[in-house]
């Protein structure tokens, strides 16, 4: 496992590069890592594995096994959690690859994260974070609403918590929980409302080409509309 996270020089970084464990905050990050900047998917001649811990596009990772040599074993884990959790070691990560593979990257897991699901070969964690944003983002979405329409009726907003949780147990509703909006925005902020609207696009993109099907996207509405406000 490369400690180094020096890629100023990347010739030296891919020296004896075995595993390498890729955070890219997006697709253009990706690229650059492994095909264009640094090229470590050929600079690393001595490369055995790949572990892609990020939500990316799940077409897009799924075709990164057409690119990368045959010998490099991919692993997508997209990790679930905010920023804070991983500092702490709390993540849960979602996990797709060969089995052998991801026993032998156990401890790595266990080190970073406190849970880790295996979903299938490599690709099916991808699509299974995505799929659990936009569960995340109609959550967040309908209790906004939800919100909005008690403050109308003049309900203060931490009885409705309450009430959710007596009635669903504690926690299943605070917006966000375990979602990829909640690891870079603040729920109150802009930021947020667009991570909501890119959680459910993405979701849906996956989930209709696999279905050959169109986005529905009146069910994307109700998410874009949604306005600022910050739970207390």
């Amino acid at each position: 496992m490369h400690a180094g996270s020096d890629l100023s020089d990347p010739k030296s970084f891919a020296n004896g590069l075995r595993s390498l464990i890729a955070v890219p905050s997006d697709i253009g990050d990706m690229e650059a890592l492994l095909f264009s900047t640094q090229r470590l998917a050929e600079a690393a001649p001595f490369l055995e594995r790949i572990v892609i811990a990020a939500t990316l596009s799940p077409r897009y990772v799924r075709a990164l096994r057409g690119r990368i040599r045959s010998s490099i074993a991919l692993i997508d884990a997209p990790y679930s959690g905010t920023l804070r959790s991983a500092e702490m070691g709390r993540i849960g990560f979602f996990v797709g690859g060969e089995e052998e593979v991801i026993n032998d990257l156990r401890p790595v897991f266990d080190t970073l994260g406190s849970r880790t699901i295996r979903m299938g070969g490599f690709g099916t964690a991808t699509a299974a974070k995505v799929l659990n944003d936009l569960l995340a983002a109609s959550s967040t979405a309908l209790t906004r609403i939800a919100l909005d329409w008690a403050e109308a009726q003049g309900i203060d907003e931490e009885r409705i918590f309450n009430l959710t949780e007596a009635a669903l147990g504690p926690g299943l509703l605070i917006p966000g929980l375990g979602s990829a909006q909640s690891d870079r925005t603040d729920p109150g902020s802009g930021d947020a409302v667009a991570a909501l609207v890119e959680s459910f696009e993405v979701a849906l993109d996956q989930a209709c080409s696999e279905a050959h099907l169109n986005r529905p996207h009146t069910m994307i509405s109700p998410v874009r509309g949604q306005r600022m406000r910050a739970l207390h």
